[in-house]
């Protein structure tokens, strides 16, 4: 009996008569039944690895901070959008509640990249050319793959989920990726510190919980 990627073949039995004939019968063979996939959750935040995680007693300790804020990734790639029209790939983007981070390479010059600041204020700065080696080149990814809409539902979800913990730093890079694929990464902090890392497909399906002990 053999199990494949596309479901189950028979049970043959092979029967040898003489020194160069063979018949084959299927009279045995047996359906197996396919294997079974996980549903993809109704909302990120009911992703079923999050039923791991343990949510610790943090009485007598400070609250955490402000939670990051999504909302502000959509506006800052509008700003940069509109300040380089042909910008297509960008890498290492993260925020907070009051600002996003990222860097870009030239559309133009593919060996030179800036870096990129956007204040809720509607501030955006460019930072100075710097020189980039392939490694870091091949680390960017495209514009597209940055849904708003999904981190957006990812981080309202865990604030409703656990609201005394803070969503701190959502961050989509490659190289914090792991095997995981291009994933985000953040870290859910109580008044004790970093309660767990959180990794997340760009749909915002949860993948991975690290709580450590």
């Amino acid at each position: 009996m053999i199990w494949t990627r596309w479901g189950s073949i028979g049970l043959a039995t092979l029967v040898l008569v003489g020194c160069n004939t063979a018949t084959a019968s299927f009279d045995d063979t047996r359906e197996i039944e396919a294997p079974r996939f996980a549903p993809v959750p109704p909302a990120p935040a009911e992703s079923p690895q999050l039923d791991a995680l343990v949510v610790r007693d943090t009485a007598g300790f400070g609250a955490p901070g402000p939670n990051a804020d999504p909302t502000l990734v959509g506006e800052a790639l509008a700003a940069l959008r509109a300040q380089v029209p042909r910008l297509e790939r960008v890498s290492d983007l993260y925020f907070d509640d009051e600002n996003v981070w990222l860097t870009i390479v030239e559309p133009n010059t593919r060996n030179l990249s800036r870096s990129v600041l956007w204040l809720r204020s509607s501030d955006l700065y460019i930072g100075e050319e710097d020189y980039v080696e392939e490694a870091e080149e091949n680390s960017t990814y495209p514009i597209s793959d940055v849904d708003v809409d999904a981190i957006t539902a990812l981080v309202d979800g865990l604030a409703l989920r656990y609201p005394s913990v803070q969503i701190d730093l959502p961050r989509l890079d490659v190289g914090l990726s792991y095997d995981l694929g291009l994933s985000w990464r953040m870290d859910l902090v109580d008044g004790r510190g970093t309660l767990a890392t959180i990794f997340a497909d760009l749909d915002g399906t949860i993948t991975a919980v690290d709580q450590g002990s």
